[in-house]
């Protein structure tokens, strides 16, 4: 199980700093005096835990980094993407960690994720691969991403075999899809091995915050990837929003709150020190359970873990693309930021 001092990570998904992020992040770019100041905000609240991948703005996330990281305060989590053309040679995990580590400054990758279970070689495949980098002192553990109960038993049956452990899965976990019997199975297959839950989009991008509209909500990506009408959100916001009268605190860090009292690390994306300032303000206090209960019943169950595999393919597919092309533009020295 993953054991950190505080039960928090930080998410550099829009980190990036290549033309192709300015133009996919909305609000472009985020300026490198703005990274610093998130770096400094959470390492101060004793926040350690760090996620970004090879994919995010084609390495340039990593490269962002592994210039702001505290390097005696952070652990290290990347992610490795399953295109479909790698697989063909046994060296193709090895090849994206040592670049990982080139960009972020590191000898060793604590938490290697393998970003999605779809691909033309098997899971198995894949946790091979892992444990031959471990080997070679690259990496300490292993995580999954977007994996559901039978994949994550698979993955550490794998993991015991080969020699690497299985330390982590990182799902789409929050109040929009906990009634969701595929989550609820592998959230208690994970309790049962020993595998922490990272969970990302824990506030729904805006979704169960005080913030939302219905202007903000038509361009929301989380309610049209799960199909989610804006009625269907009132009931949980208004019972979130009760609640977060009784603590004094705002919806996003109820949302935040309730996710630590289910014993999931949540993952929080920030792109200012102001954002960062408000997410550690989920820390420090508890729900009462008869709350944790009352959300319980109100929450949704729009899995990201229900989608079909084809689906899956196709987004892992489209972001190979895009991190290639990042790529082209980061070699070519056509990054928007330094």
């Amino acid at each position: 199980m993953l054991h950190l001092k505080v039960p928090l990570a930080v998410g550099t998904l829009q980190w990036g700093t290549t033309p192709i992020d300015k133009v996919v992040n909305a609000k472009g770019c985020i300026s490198e005096q703005e990274a610093a100041s998130i770096v400094q905000d959470f390492t101060n609240a004793g926040v350690t835990l760090w996620d970004t991948a090879e994919g995010y703005g084609g390495g340039t996330s990593e490269k962002r980094l592994g210039r702001l990281k505290s390097p005696e305060k952070s652990v290290l989590m990347t992610k490795f993407l399953p295109v479909i053309w790698r697989g063909f040679f046994a060296g193709d995990m090895e090849r994206a960690v040592r670049a990982s580590c080139r960009r972020l400054q590191t000898d060793k990758i604590h938490i290697y994720l393998l970003h999605s279970p779809v691909h033309w070689r098997s899971l198995e495949y894949w946790i091979e691969r892992g444990a031959d980098c471990k080997a070679k002192g690259l990496i300490d553990a292993m995580g999954l991403s977007n994996c559901n109960a039978d994949q994550v038993r698979r993955a550490v049956a794998a993991g015991r075999k080969y020699g690497v452990d299985i330390v982590v899965n990182q799902v789409h976990f929050s109040l929009l899809d906990y009634q969701s019997e595929n989550l609820q199975s592998m959230q208690a297959t994970c309790q049962e091995l020993n595998v922490a839950i990272v969970g990302f989009s824990v506030i729904g991008q805006g979704l169960l915050t005080d913030g939302l509209s219905k202007e903000t909500y038509s361009s929301n990506r989380p309610a049209k990837m799960l199909r989610l009408k804006f009625e269907d959100l009132q009931p949980l916001r208004t019972k979130i929003k009760n609640i977060s009268r009784y603590y004094h605190k705002n919806m996003a860090q109820v949302a935040i709150n309730w996710c630590i009292c289910h014993g999931v690390v949540p993952l929080l994306g920030c792109r200012s020190s102001k954002q960062a300032k408000d997410s550690i303000g989920a820390l420090g206090w508890k729900m009462k359970e008869e709350h944790v209960k009352e959300l319980d019943e109100v929450a949704l169950g729009r899995s990201t873990l229900d989608s079909p595999p084809l689906r899956r393919m196709f987004f892992v597919a489209l972001f190979g693309v895009v991190m290639k092309l990042c790529q082209i533009c980061d070699a070519l020295g056509f990054c928007t930021v330094e």
